[in-house]
């Protein structure tokens, strides 16, 4: 008895184009993890490839630049001056990331995709912005975006005493204070 080989299995050819080497290690890496089967974790690529990552981050700044330029008056441009302002300096400018949901997939993306290399701790936003930090104020500013109010440790801790003490929350607390501090200097002067 013969025994008979399969035949050999038919040869796909594929040809695939990519911009630079970045996007080329990160197909080939991908490839490998196919045909392995053998699943590399998300972290671990990006920690290896930050080329890839450098990369990434530069085509979705441009991406999110170009946004804000071409679309000034949409709520996602403010949303996205914002990540860049919370990028930029996150205790004067807290960015709630729950704004990243109203953006459209493609800028959501690339907040996450400068965000990724942000953690790197390689150049701070504004020194690779186009106009630098003068645009990313004159940004700031167009969208109103202020700057956070703060407490210093003294005050924040006194604060939070009080409310404790009074068994009220921070926030019931602070909205009283404002209201008689508004009420109070309405009476020194009346409305223009």
């Amino acid at each position: 008895m013969t025994t008979q080989l399969p035949p050999e299995p038919k040869q796909i050819e594929i040809t695939l184009t990519v911009r630079n080497e970045a996007q080329a290690r990160e197909l080939d890496a991908a490839w490998r993890e196919i045909i392995s089967g053998k699943r590399l974790p998300r972290t671990e690529v990006l920690e290896h490839d930050v080329e890839g990552v450098m990369e990434r981050a530069r085509v979705a700044l441009e991406r999110i630049e170009k946004a804000i330029r071409e679309n000034p008056t949409t709520g996602q441009a403010r949303r996205l001056t914002h990540f860049l302002a919370g990028v930029y300096n996150g205790t004067d400018y807290p960015c709630d990331l729950t704004d990243l949901r109203a953006l459209d997939t493609e800028l959501a993306t690339a907040c996450l995709d400068y965000l990724n290399y942000d953690r790197l701790g390689k150049r701070e936003v504004h020194h690779h912005l186009r106009g630098g930090d003068r645009e990313l104020h004159q940004w700031i500013a167009d969208y109103s975006i202020e700057p956070a109010l703060i407490l210093d440790e003294e005050r924040a801790a006194a604060f939070a005493d009080l409310a404790e003490r009074l068994d009220r929350s921070r926030y019931d607390l602070l909205r009283e204070a404002i209201e008689d501090l508004v009420f109070k200097h309405r009476r020194k002067s009346p409305p223009a």
